[in-house]
């Protein structure tokens, strides 16, 4: 998995559509990994996701 996650949310969860058991991932200091699948996720502001999402419209 190559593609980092971005979210809003401070915590995240992931089972790798069912390939491994549900976890939750805390993203408090900015970032965060899947301990099963290496799934990396990234916490931004609302703000910036906001800009990313319209400049791909």
């Amino acid at each position: 998995m190559g593609n980092i996650i971005r979210s809003t949310e401070e915590v995240v969860s992931c089972s790798d559509n069912g390939q491994h058991p549900l976890v939750y991932i805390n993203l408090k200091n900015g970032t965060g990994r899947c301990q099963y699948c290496g799934q990396k996720f990234e916490k931004v502001s609302v703000e910036s996701h906001a800009v990313k999402t319209s400049d791909a419209a």
